[in-house]
């Protein structure tokens, strides 16, 4: 049972979690912004979701149970048919002798424990069509069968948040090639129960992206997870062609077109949550390519401190984010999380007294009160002709998925110039060269100085997994030749600690789950408003903000690998040492200057 706010915020006071007076405040809040009281408590930072959980299972008079860290072995969680685990929402995580511990995030659940019991231990059963289960009795009908026996032992439940019992299903899984094969010797629906699966699959994985990639005999399946690609499993090629037309039915492409790219979406809905899908399908050699980008809803909860960024980058960008008018730029290659960090401060302004709107290609994300628009190149509806509309659209926040050229550029800064606050992604290396890059796009300087607010340069590194994680020392001679370029940041003279994950089935053997942003902040101050009016090259720019306090993205990257949050090797595969940075940013002026 869903807990409504003022259910939850009752537990948190009668837990002392929350003081009357916090409570009624945040609760005035939800109830204005119609949204749960755990994402104001989020946001505000009045509680964590490990805390949040905590007080639930306190509440409930359970022992907390961490099923990431303690994972069930398959044959425990098969204890339970898998359609009765997903009926109530449970999952068996631990058996010692006669005593079953189950997990569940809502033990009132009538008569819960004597369904487990009827149940722990029997066969999976496939109900005949029509008949009603009654979730107080055994999943195979109102009676036992005669020759099975209904569990004699002891029923221990504990509480664990309902997302990782969910994930927990997983253990019910065979692997994906096996699946396919099974259905299609079924010779049932096969592309809609295919597709079906790998969804499942990849939202399991929390993967961001799927690739169907044709060969010339099979169908490579791929998932790209926390950043890295990894096969999951292969497809005869003589279905492919179906499971292509149905991705372009649900998407509302062609399908009679098979020699052009085409971009479309699709929304899925299952039992796990909801997701967006970005679908886009090219002609390769070996027929056709399709990639799907996965928009999971969980994204639309995150915030800055879920993000990973610093108490005081947090507080510069609220800040900004607070202003009537200027421009917050996020910079960074594709899938850095630019436009993750833009909705996090989206959400935090999204009120019923602020208007906000959007212009996007694609739509990523689709939040409840602000505004979205599409680009179409077919109808002409683009950056700068959407824009230019917008603001007729009496905003008072408008985001600007990208500026890809001199005439975005020039309406965005106008935007900002009277009375917009507006948001917007540019591609560029690190925060100092976007102001060149927005300069060379033939916005004046004075324009730009006056509008600018933050520049946000990001980069997202695999997050150690925090089941398996564990310590080591390296010798500082060791790691002069480890981490070249880096060591200066590392004592001289006594060993360095770092992290790094073992490998556990929670993170499938990868040592990374989920991942950590690394931000680099450089924020708008006098000293920098001059230099752009100069035409200041992007070292000079960087330098001035390094002496008023910035970090670069290597060094914010560093702190995060001595709390233990990502590896050294981790950081360096995707942000160089300073001392690099810098080397390339003068090259490329050298560059800008001679062309």
């Amino acid at each position: 049972m869903q807990l409504t706010n003022e259910q939850l915020g009752a537990i948190l006071l009668e837990q002392n979690y929350l003081a009357p007076e916090e409570l009624q405040k945040v609760l005035a809040e939800a109830a204005e912004r119609k949204i749960d009281l755990k994402m104001v408590l989020f946001e505000q930072g009045l509680l964590t979701r490990e805390l949040l959980e905590n007080a639930l299972a306190e509440h409930y008079k359970l022992p907390f149970y961490d099923i990431p860290a303690h994972p069930p072995t398959p044959d425990v969680a098969e204890l339970l048919p898998e359609e009765c685990a997903r009926s109530l929402s449970v999952l068996a995580v631990k058996r010692e002798n006669e005593t079953v511990t189950v997990a569940t995030s809502d033990p009132t659940i009538p008569e819960l424990t004597e369904t487990l019991k009827q149940n722990i231990g029997q066969p999976q059963f496939i109900e005949p069509a029509g008949e009603k289960k009654s979730m107080r009795k055994s999943l195979w009908g109102s009676k036992p069968k005669a020759d099975i026996k209904p569990f004699s032992g002891t029923i221990k439940l504990v509480y664990a948040p309902k997302n990782s019992i969910e994930a927990g299903f997983s253990y019910y899984r065979k692997p994906l090639s096996t699946r396919f094969q099974s259905l299609i010797e079924g010779q049932t629906k096969i592309a809609p129960e295919i597709l079906n699966e790998i969804f499942d699959d990849a939202m399991t994985l929390r993967a961001s992206d799927i690739h169907f990639e044709p060969q010339e005999g099979d169908v490579v399946i791929r998932f790209r997870v926390d950043g890295v690609m990894h096969e999951a499993g292969r497809l005869p090629k003589q279905f492919y062609e179906g499971i292509v037309n149905r991705i372009k039915i649900e998407a509302n492409l062609r399908i009679d077109e098979h020699y052009a790219a085409q971009d479309g979406a699709i929304r899925y809905h299952s039992k796990a949550g909801t997701m967006d899908v970005r679908v886009s399908i090219v002609p390769i050699v070996d027929g056709e390519k399709v990639v799907m980008r996965l928009l999971s809803e969980y994204v639309r909860t995150l915030t800055l401190a879920d993000l990973g960024f610093s108490d005081s980058y947090r507080e510069i960008l609220e800040r900004a984010a607070h202003k009537p008018f200027g421009m917050i730029l996020t910079t960074g290659p594709t899938g850095a999380g630019k436009s993750t960090t833009l909705y996090g401060l989206l959400k935090m302004r999204n009120r019923p007294d602020v208007n906000i709107s959007t212009i996007e290609d694609p739509v990523e994300y689709k939040i409840p009160g602000i505004n979205h628009i599409q680009v179409n190149a077919a109808s002409d509806l683009t950056f700068a002709k959407g824009l230019r509309a917008l603001v007729r659209q009496d905003p008072d926040i408008i985001l600007v998925g990208e500026i890809r050229d001199a005439e975005t550029a020039s309406i965005a800064v106008n935007a900002a110039l009277t009375g917009h606050l507006l948001f917007s992604t540019l591609h560029a290396n690190d925060s100092g060269t976007a102001i060149p890059r927005l300069i060379e796009m033939g916005v004046e300087p004075f324009l730009l100085a006056s509008t600018l607010e933050v520049i946000v340069a990001q980069r997202l590194a695999r997050r150690i997994c925090p089941h398996c994680r564990f310590s080591y020392s390296v010798e500082p001679t060791d790691a002069r030749q480890l981490f070249v370029g880096a060591e200066s940041y590392f004592p001289a003279n006594e060993p360095i600690v770092l992290y790094r994950g073992k490998g556990c089935t929670s993170c499938g053997n990868t040592g990374y789950r989920g991942r950590v942003g690394i931000y680099e902040l450089l924020e708008v101050t006098p000293a920098i408003e001059d230099l752009i009016v100069k035409r200041a090259s992007s070292t000079e720019i960087m330098s001035k903000a390094r002496g008023a306090g910035m970090h670069y993205l290597f060094e914010d990257g560093l702190e995060k690998v001595k709390a233990g949050l990502t590896t050294i090797e981790e950081l360096l595969r995707i942000a160089a040492p300073p001392e690099v940075v810098s080397m390339e940013a003068k090259k490329d002026d050298t560059t800008s200057h001679t062309s």
